[in-house]
């Protein structure tokens, strides 16, 4: 009997990758990654501003707490299914002709049973205009359950620079372009809604179109559970990470209204933009990474911990910055309508590099094939944003941001434990590293701080903010230039790609 064809994985076939070449390949696509993510997350805050002025937070309320339920289509409609594809040493079409069945099946099956049930969970929220929405946005898990596979393909592939532009251009048009328009139009939360669709399904036609080889209709039930074997402890994470994700806009949503979710939806979007210009983008990559070298402990450990003291590196000054000039970036670029989502903005952005640290310990777990051990960690975080949340909503919005930010941080540091004791990755090095940025970040909180009050009275809200982002930047850069030894190897394997990077293009080659 013969065996069925396999599809090589991303480095060309099932050699293990030379660790000079795939440290080289994985910088590079995280920078291809952090390049796009960061261009789209740049546009997310512009939309915002301007959806903003336009809408109430009372509107944007209404919609995060819908977004909520539909937030389920990332993951349910997966059924482990996708992370599978992307972690399985040997794909064959068979795995990806019953991955694309599986998860499009489900994908409708959700949709159908979200539709029905849109009047119930409005009763739940106890906003009752959120049952049209919900309506509506239950076409998204019939929508994404087609690409699913199509993604991971990619992922696999790693074929970041095409998914980085994808995802640009998808939200680019198919969100912001429709989402604004309908917004000045006066189509309200029907503005937010028509945008999400009109991303999804642009995303999906890309993905397909661009990764459709191998997928069919057919369905091999060994196949399917050998698959779900994995998928499903990758699922159970995934909904631990869900419930994490949007218990605290539940718990805002219903027992403080409609108007403080808008506020603190909007605090959150913000800061998550700055959280997934590494986050998201880094984990993407990071994850097929990390399954290729999964037997390898040392270069696991080595990966963690520079992966960590890179994201310390971007991030503790960039906290710094956005604590200080929360004001300016609220009433400023928001309006002043948003000025009470200024504090939870600052509480929360204050643990953006745990915010973004703990999904490369995710990312670490998946690949070593501890999903089980993840699921367990991911549930911990959830169980810890429920009783934040929950007991800090006595303090009204603010408080559940000081919740949620405590149980991030014991997120991270819970994860990092679990990686040592199951997995044998230490990440002291990191550790050490991080406390180094802290202390940096300290010192530019306190410039930052003098800079703004003298600043303020004579230049204006706007050219201050302006003054102090170049400011930080000028600073850093000049730091790096002449200081390179302070920022460790992660500074230097930063600096070696970018110089690669910058060469090429001047060279007309890349």
């Amino acid at each position: 009997m013969t065996s069925p064809p396999t599809i090589p994985p991303g480095n060309g076939g099932g050699t293990r990758p030379d660790e000079r070449d795939l440290t080289g390949r994985t910088l590079t696509n995280f920078l291809w990654m952090f390049a796009g993510g960061g261009t789209a997350s740049a546009l997310k805050i512009g939309v915002l501003l301007i959806l903003a002025r336009v809408l109430s937070p009372t509107e944007f309320g209404i919609v995060s707490a819908a977004l909520t339920v539909v937030a389920l289509a990332e993951i349910t409609g997966q059924i482990g299914i996708a992370p599978s594809i992307v972690q399985v040493k040997d794909l064959t079409h068979a795995h990806m002709a019953t991955g694309f069945v599986a998860t499009v099946l489900m994908g409708f099956l959700l949709a159908l049973a979200f539709y029905s049930l849109s009047a119930p969970i409005a009763l739940l929220y106890q906003m009752p205009e959120v049952a049209p929405l919900i309506e509506v946005f239950a076409l998204l898990f019939a929508i994404k359950g087609i690409g699913m596979v199509s993604e991971a393909l990619m992922q696999r592939e790693m074929r970041f620079r095409t998914i980085a532009i994808l995802q640009l251009v998808s939200y680019l048009v198919g969100y912001a372009s429709v989402a604004v328009t309908l917004a000045l139009l006066g189509f309200g939360v029907w503005a937010l809604v028509w945008g999400q669709l009109g991303q999804a399904l642009l995303l999906t036609v890309g993905y397909v179109l661009l990764a459709h080889d191998g997928l069919g209709l057919g369905f091999k039930w060994s196949t399917f559970k050998s698959m779900l074997r994995f998928g499903f402890g990758v699922s159970l994470t995934q909904i631990g990470n869900y419930i994490s994700q949007n218990a605290d806009y539940f718990i805002v949503g219903r027992f403080l209204g409609p108007e403080a979710l808008g506020f603190y939806s909007r605090a959150y979007l913000l800061l998550k933009q700055f959280s997934q210009i590494i986050g998201r983008m880094g984990d993407q990559v990071l994850f097929p990474t990390l399954s290729s070298i999964q037997d390898d402990r040392q270069r696991l450990q080595r990966a963690l911990n520079r992966t960590l003291s890179l994201v310390a590196m971007l991030q503790v000054p960039l906290t710094a910055l956005l604590v200080i000039t929360a004001p300016e970036i609220i009433l400023v670029l928001m309006g002043p309508q948003w000025e009470p989502a200024i504090l939870p903005f600052q509480i929360l952005v204050g643990v953006l590099f745990f915010r973004t640290a703990y999904k490369f310990v995710g990312s670490i777990l998946r690949a070593s094939g501890k999903v089980y051990v993840a699921a367990l960690w991911q549930w911990g975080h959830a169980a810890a944003v429920c009783v934040g949340a929950y007991f800090g909503k006595s303090y009204d919005v603010w408080g559940v941001s000081l919740g949620v930010s405590a149980a991030v941080i014991f997120c991270h540091l819970f994860g990092l434990a679990l990686v040592h004791r199951c997995v044998g990755v230490d990440s002291s090095q990191s550790l050490r590293r991080l406390v180094i940025y802290a202390m940096l970040g300290a010192v530019m909180a306190a410039i930052l701080v003098v800079m703004r009050a003298t600043l303020l009275p004579v230049l204006g809200s706007l050219l201050t903010l302006l003054a102090l982002i170049t400011f930080i930047g000028l600073f850093y850069l000049a730091l790096l230039a002449s200081k390179p030894s302070f920022f460790g190897g992660e500074g230097e394997v930063l600096r070696e790609r970018l110089a690669k990077l910058v060469k090429r293009r001047s060279n007309g080659t890349a």
